[in-house]
């Protein structure tokens, strides 16, 4: 299975109180097309918001129009997420359709609005990103200062200010996160095509392709690239076929699993399950399987 799960909504959908127009929509409703005529399996569709979460950046869901053979994993008439379908076997020409946060931290006081202490809204997101503008609050990620953070993605077309390490990437790691690169600024001028390589393979280096995810960045449909594309993009960068497809695969799969364990257990350890009442308490039938 193939995953991209970084399919970018307009900036307006990151803006409380913006409005997206349905050229926009169009142009998203095309591309999750794209994707699956490109042979992609699940996507993410991507909603960055800048400074803290709140419950009206929810209300964009509501407004994503459908798309044929699509399985979403919220009702789009209300916004409410449907568990049984963020998981599962996806059907011969379909594909899975998940939502994603990005939150660009560049406060401290940014990643409280995303824990769990904050009011629980990141938890209406099947993955959740943090995109720190600074080493320090890069550390404060990696460090589990935000608990509900499954993947850090830095700007990739644009000059970071500060180096990342291998200590505490290796520690990010460790911990379950992954590192995004978006290949998207690659595909446009060269300033940023040349900064983006400068990034990307800062990214490979300090991971040595552990824990890589590939994904577009992409808002419209040619932006988007076929899988195999990217494999050889990877070359590259120095990162060879096995891990480039990884990227695209088990990796990725591995970051919805963390999203999943993060969302359904305690300490990854607990369930986190309503008890059964006294007097109903009877052996049922054994838990299904996880399909991601």
């Amino acid at each position: 299975m193939f995953y991209d799960l970084n399919i970018a909504l307009p900036d307006s959908a990151g803006r409380t109180g913006g409005q997206t127009s349905s050229q926009d929509w169009a142009r998203i409703a095309q591309t999750v097309e794209q994707a699956r005529a490109f042979g992609y399996d699940v996507i993410a569709l991507n909603q960055t918001i800048h400074g803290k979460l709140t419950s009206e950046h929810l209300n964009i869901w509501k407004s994503v129009p459908g798309v044929s053979g699509a399985i979403y994993s919220w009702d789009r008439d209300t916004g409410a997420r449907i568990d049984s379908n963020t998981t599962g076997r996806v059907p011969k020409d379909g594909i899975r359709v998940l939502r994603r946060l990005t939150l660009v931290v560049s406060d401290a006081s940014h990643g409280l609005s995303i824990s769990s202490s904050g009011g629980g809204l990141a938890s209406e997101y099947d993955i959740v990103a943090v995109r720190p503008t600074s080493e320090k609050l890069l550390l404060a990620a990696i460090g589990g200062s935000w608990d509900t953070v499954d993947l850090i993605s830095l700007d990739m077309g644009s000059r970071w200010g500060f180096f990342v390490k291998h200590k505490p990437a290796g520690q990010a790691l460790a911990s379950g996160y992954a590192f995004e690169i978006s290949y998207m600024p690659a595909l446009t001028d060269s300033a940023t095509r040349q900064q983006w390589v400068s990034n990307a393979s800062s990214i490979v280096r300090m991971t040595r392709g552990k824990g890589l995810v590939w994904s577009s960045g992409a808002s419209q449909p040619f932006d988007i690239r076929s899988p195999y594309d990217i494999t050889a993009l990877g070359e590259a960068l120095q990162l060879n076929s096995d891990l480039s497809k990884r990227a695209l695969s088990s990796h990725p799969r591995a970051v919805l699993l963390h999203a999943f364990t993060r969302a359904n257990t305690l300490k990854a350890v607990i369930s986190v399950r309503q008890a059964p009442e006294p007097d109903a308490c009877s052996a049922g039938p054994e838990p299904k399987k996880l399909r991601i």
